[in-house]
């Protein structure tokens, strides 16, 4: 007898003995009732079902022993449910992964007359281009029969340089679609060229010969993981939370690290004339002094000549050129993600920009990253500045936030999913003590002092006494 049965199996009347006095007592973790899911499921009406009054006390009756019991059968009803796809809505996928043998005389171009019954024996790789197309990665693993649904819209990949070209979907995609009923994914018993020309319509019985369904605990068995046509738990769990709030999610490619070949983009060089003025006008930078106030005395009519005296501490200035010397960091992005408002107009061909980019983080495999390591995962993304109708001095906190490159951790915690931004700010260039130096800037405020600020001086107005 399992663990589970012997749980419920616990009498009533062992809750009796001062439960409520206990303080690691949690009404929660009593048996619920799930009851109204029979009862949703007889009449064939879907409702909200609402909370009644809730017995906290077990009193050891016939009755209550019988509603607990119906309770129970109404769960494992519930969860002993059995989906099944409808012969029109139906889309069957293959898995063509490790472990599924593909015969040579498969491989287009082989001759399979005499004399190659050895050879037939041998088998060939399954995700080499020559065998499925060009243009798809070696995590595709699942073949698409027929892609109907508004699903496959933003997912998978169709080959190049094949007559018959079907999709090909990522173990994410797949394992996404599996467990939401819409993909009734198979393992192949006929070799890859026999599948590839089905016409998508079949029947379960009389298409067992073709290979054997798999289950949902199967399809995780096979794509959970970590090397080639797997993923990991935690990045498919960022996956799925993304899609099932609507997003555009795609894999992002390998970063590219940069070499001495790669051409780099070159800062614009300045005129003959603002070289000369600069030379001329330039005023030479001020050392501080090793003792006495940074701020030296005497009058000053502005405050940027004082906080530029007080501007020891050197700050960082973002560059569009990468640095040659990228610092190492085991975090990459993941995911590149687009607005569920981009869906209408999204093409796979050519996605464009996204408007995010995650990397995947294990909150239990990984330690806290360090400043190089986020500096390196910063570095790996593109040259991405604050927007131009972002520039005045409201808009100061959405540059910051934005930053010039940007970020999202997706920190995955058994299963909690926790979305942290980083983005490489310049705070150095937002000189907030400029504000007061410009003419009718905010020095004085709405009431009192500064220029066109309203006063409270005496002679105006009514007064409550006296003459008028």
């Amino acid at each position: 007898m399992s663990e589970a049965t012997i749980d419920e199996d616990v009498p009533l009347t062992s809750l009796s003995k001062g439960t409520h006095n206990d303080e690691t007592f949690d009404p929660d973790d009593e048996p619920q009732d799930y009851r109204f899911i029979a009862a949703m499921g007889s009449n064939g009406k879907s409702t909200i079902p609402k909370r009644g009054e809730k017995d906290f006390e077990p009193h050891g009756t016939k009755h209550q022993e019988s509603v607990l019991d119906a309770s129970r059968q109404a769960m494992h009803d519930a969860l002993d449910y059995t989906r099944s796809h409808g012969p029109k809505a139906s889309v069957r996928a293959w898995y063509f992964g490790d472990g599924v043998q593909e015969p040579m005389s498969q491989r287009p171009g082989t001759d399979t007359q005499g004399g190659q019954e050895a050879e037939d024996e041998e088998t060939v790789d399954i995700l080499d281009p020559s065998i499925r197309g060009r243009g798809l990665d070696r995590d595709m693993t699942v073949m698409v029969e027929s892609s109907k649904g508004t699903h496959f819209r933003t997912m998978g990949k169709t080959p190049l340089g094949t007559t018959s070209a079907k999709l090909w979907l990522l173990p994410e995609e797949a394992l996404y679609l599996v467990e939401r009923g819409n993909l009734d994914l198979w393992w192949p018993s006929r070799p890859l060229q026999a599948v590839r020309s089905q016409t998508g319509k079949y029947d379960l019985e009389e298409g067992a010969e073709d290979g054997v369904p798999l289950s949902l605990q199967a399809a995780y068995s096979l794509f959970i993981g970590e090397g080639e046509g797997l993923v990991s738990l935690e990045t498919y769990q960022v996956y799925a939370n993304l899609k099932r709030t609507g997003y555009v999610v795609s894999r992002a490619p390998p970063a590219t690290i940069p070499s001495e070949e790669t051409p780099r983009p070159q800062e614009p060089s300045p005129s003959l004339f603002s070289w000369l003025f600069g030379k001329i006008f330039a005023s030479e930078p001020k050392t501080p002094a090793p003792y006495g106030p940074l701020v030296q005395p005497g009058l000053y009519r502005s405050y940027a000549k004082i906080y530029n005296q007080l501007s020891i501490i050197p700050v960082h200035k973002p560059s569009p050129i990468p640095s040659s010397d990228r610092p190492a960091s085991h975090l990459e992005v993941t995911f590149h993600i687009w607005k569920p408002i981009r869906i209408p107009t999204f093409a796979k061909s050519n996605p464009g920009e996204p408007d995010f980019r995650i990397a995947v983080v294990s909150a239990r495999d990984t330690s806290v990253p360090t400043l190089e390591e986020i500096a390196g995962l910063l570095e790996s993304t593109p040259w991405d500045p604050p927007k131009k109708e972002w520039a005045g001095d409201v808009k100061s906190y959405q540059r910051l936030k934005h930053g010039f490159r940007n970020v999202i951790l997706a920190v995955v915690d058994q299963g909690i999913i926790s979305y942290l931004t980083m983005s490489e700010a310049a705070f150095g260039e937002e000189r907030l003590y400029d504000r007061f130096d410009r003419v009718g800037g905010v020095r004085g405020g709405k009431r009192g002092g500064g220029n066109g600020g309203r006063g409270r001086g005496r002679g105006r107005g009514r007064g409550r006494g006296g003459k008028r």
